[in-house]
């Protein structure tokens, strides 16, 4: 059975889920790799583990055999009250200040790369939104350019890294995947560890040299080592989530035309040529779109948990040890809560509908409760100042043959990289 689920789920991860669920509803158990996890997608249960007021649900062990190793000490892989007291000092790095300035790094970084691109030429846009995505994590978090001979190091290794967490031999014997992977990380610490001491002393507005200088209310800091472990699992986390989500916005506007249109009119109303920091809120309808789109496709669609004692989670009785994952894949379909779900419909999220207001364990497509992405704004920033750039200079149409279709793990993609068509949008004199 377990063999049989494993196949089903690489096949088409979507269809075995809602199969699932329409046959034992949003809760059920299903094997995995050689394992059994209970998919959790009933929002009053979901709800319950991402909150863990009574901490029985450990990220750390829910994601140790995948990323573990490759990423250890990452604010995913911390638990309890060590998770809270780093991402408190963690914050810092994320306030109005903090953003207004990443905004100022990623606007430029996102017109060169479309004032490149060439319209009326067939193109994968997958494997170019992670180039992307590579590009602004490096420059972005880092502040480093990857056209630099230390930069194209970075970025191989950070390749090498997320490649490894899918990897079927979890060894490092060389010359395997894995072994690469873990060359990579020891690469990464040690750039970032040699790096510290000049960061803080510095002005430089990156997430690293923030994080560098952060500190919470009672004026405590990040060690070496917690940095280290940090800017490894924050680069991971921030180009391929976010390229996941850009690629599946791009696709949305490509099958939809018409929203296409609603949000390039929403776009052409505002001056600049580039989102400003003070027009995210003002992009109502573009945001509308973006939710859509990760609610259909979340960025993470499983979040991992391992239960540290036997536990009662609603009307089941979990064991201790037992792998259990919120699964947005299913929440996010649940046909009692949201209208044909099945249906893109950004008008779900008007004021009128809000649909993922139901409840607080509805809507996660960046996680929830005590371990929501602490980027989710930063990301949502950057998918936005994407958008307002591409659809003010290009109109999207797909080239693929058939529906797209998606492969869910381990961060959402189509298939065959969205074929897609560009063609030059004039602007209004």
């Amino acid at each position: 059975m377990q063999v049989r689920d494993t196949f089903l789920q690489l096949r088409n991860m979507h269809e075995f889920l809602q199969t699932r669920r329409e046959r034992f509803g949003p809760n059920f158990a299903h094997g995995y790799f050689g394992f059994v996890p209970f998919a959790v997608g009933e929002p009053d249960l979901v709800r319950e583990v991402l909150l863990d007021r009574g901490s029985n649900f450990s990220s750390r062990m829910g994601w140790d055999f995948s990323i573990g190793r490759l990423f250890e000490g990452g604010l995913m892989l911390r638990d309890f009250d060590d998770h809270r007291a780093q991402r408190n000092i963690m914050q810092s790095a994320f306030r109005p200040a903090a953003m207004r300035g990443y905004l100022d790094i990623i606007n430029p970084i996102i017109d060169d790369a479309l004032t490149k691109q060439s319209a009326e030429l067939t193109f994968r846009f997958y494997p170019a939104a992670k180039q992307l995505g590579l590009r602004v994590a490096a420059e972005l978090l880092l502040g480093v350019s990857l056209d630099a001979r230390q930069g194209r190091k970075i970025g191989r290794a950070f390749i090498n890294a997320v490649r490894a967490a899918v990897a079927v031999v979890r060894r490092p014997v060389p010359p395997n995947l894995y072994w690469r992977g873990m060359r990579g990380r020891a690469f990464l610490k040690n750039y970032f560890t040699s790096q510290i001491e000049e960061r803080r002393r510095s002005e430089r507005m990156d997430l690293f040299s923030q994080l560098c200088r952060a500190s919470d209310e009672n004026g405590d800091r990040l060690t070496d080592e917690e940095i280290a472990q940090h800017m490894i699992f924050v680069v991971l986390a921030a180009h391929d989530t976010t390229a996941s989500a850009i690629t599946t916005s791009i696709w949305a506007l490509g099958e939809h035309p018409a929203w296409q249109d609603r949000i390039r009119a929403e776009v052409m109303g505002h001056p600049s040529s580039v989102m400003r920091y003070e027009d995210r809120d003002t992009l109502v309808e573009t945001e509308w779109v973006f939710k859509e789109a990760i609610r259909m496709q979340p960025p993470v669609a499983f979040m991992m948990r391992r239960t540290v004692r036997e536990v009662q989670l609603g009307p089941y009785t979990l064991p201790r040890n037992l792998a259990v994952a919120p699964v947005s894949l299913i929440t996010h379909y649940l046909p009692e809560w949201w209208t044909e779900p099945t249906r893109f419909d950004p008008s779900r999220f008007s004021p009128d509908r809000a649909e993922h207001k139901q409840h607080p364990g509805l809507y996660y497509p960046f996680g929830g409760g005590a371990h929501m992405c602490l980027g989710v704004h930063l990301a949502t920033m950057q998918a936005k100042a994407f958008l307002y750039q591409f659809v003010r200079r290009y109109e999207v149409s797909l080239k693929g043959t058939g529906p797209t279709q998606f492969q869910a793990i381990p961060i959402p993609h189509p298939i065959h990289g969205l074929p897609v068509q560009l063609r030059g949008h004039a602007p209004p004199p």
